[in-house]
C-alpha cells in the first residue's frame, strides 16, 4: 500500500483522530492531527505497514513521547540541512 493512499483511508484517519484525542486527554494536550500524521509519515518511510490493520495497530501503540521525539528529530534534520546550505560561506 502506498503512503499517500494510506493517509487517505477513512479508517486510518479515524484511528489517528481517536489516538490523538486519547493522547490529548492523558498525555499532551497541545498535540495536533498534523503532529501525529507527520510522525507516522516519518516512521512509515522506514517501513510501510503491509495492511490497514497493521497501520491501525501502529497508530494505537503510539505515545506522545514518540511524537515529540520524532518531531524533534525532524526539526534537527531540517536545521542541519539549512546550515549545510551555507557551509561554502564559512
Amino acid at each position: 500500500m502506498q503512503e499517500q493512499q494510506l493517509f487517505q483511508d477513512k479508517y486510518i484517519k479515524l484511528a489517528i483522530a481517536l489516538k490523538l484525542n486519547q493522547m490529548k486527554r492523558t498525555q499532551l494536550s497541545s498535540l495536533t492531527y498534523e503532529h501525529v500524521e507527520s510522525t507516522l509519515m516519518h516512521q512509515w518511510k522506514l517501513q510501510m505497514p503491509l495492511s490497514i490493520h497493521e497501520a491501525v495497530n501502529e497508530i494505537m501503540n503510539l505515545h506522545a513521547n514518540d511524537v515529540v521525539a520524532s518531531l524533534s528529530m525532524q526539526a534537527m534534520t531540517k536545521m542541519s540541512a539549512k546550515i549545510q546550505d551555507f557551509e561554502d560561506l564559512f
